[in-house]
């Protein structure tokens, strides 16, 4: 696979990623400086490719803010209390997102000599990685429910769910399967 192609797979699954997983304040965060003498085109390649990642996951949060605004349908005093809340569990969720993109990353760039061993760590991240969101979730319904009734505490956990759901069946689409 060339580099042009694997960057822009590695764009497309941030993409559809992003939305699923990643959170304002994490995902705005800017990567690291290069190390002094890391001039490396493959270094420099790589430090794109996180950056534009990085602006991926915190363009698309903001589009998932206002879909979220959109459904809830909030009364002010709800309002007052849900968007810290939502805001806290964005940015845990964004904690499991940074996995999710080095997962991404790494395959993509093992993708072409891939071996078995490579294999089993990636599935056996990527299963941690599902554990990571369901935890997140599991915790953020029951502080939900303390500040909003069940039901608008289902309606945000099912909007959450169908953005995922959507981009999940896009970057099933791009992601190519392992050799």
């Amino acid at each position: 696979m060339s580099k042009a192609a694997r960057r822009m797979i590695v764009l497309l699954m941030a993409l559809g990623l992003a939305v699923s997983v990643a959170g304002g304040v994490a995902a705005q965060q800017p990567t690291a400086p290069a190390q002094p003498g890391a001039s490396a085109p493959q270094d420099a390649d790589q430090e794109d490719l996180t950056s534009d990642i990085a602006l991926t996951r915190a363009s698309i949060q903001l589009r998932r803010q206002a879909i979220v605004t959109a459904v809830m349908d909030l009364a002010p005093k709800e309002a007052e209390t849900f968007w810290p809340l939502y805001r806290e569990y964005r940015t845990e969720m964004a904690k499991v997102g940074d996995r999710v993109s080095k997962l991404l990353v790494d395959y993509t760039g093992q993708y072409d000599t891939l071996t078995d061993e490579q294999a089993n760590q990636i599935m056996k991240e990527w299963i941690s990685i599902e554990k990571a969101k369901t935890s997140v979730k599991d915790k953020y319904v029951a502080r939900f429910k303390k500040i909003l009734p069940a039901r608008k505490v289902m309606r945000f956990f099912q909007a959450d769910n169908k953005l995922d759901a959507v981009l999940n069946a896009q970057l099933a689409s791009i992601v190519p399967l392992a050799r």
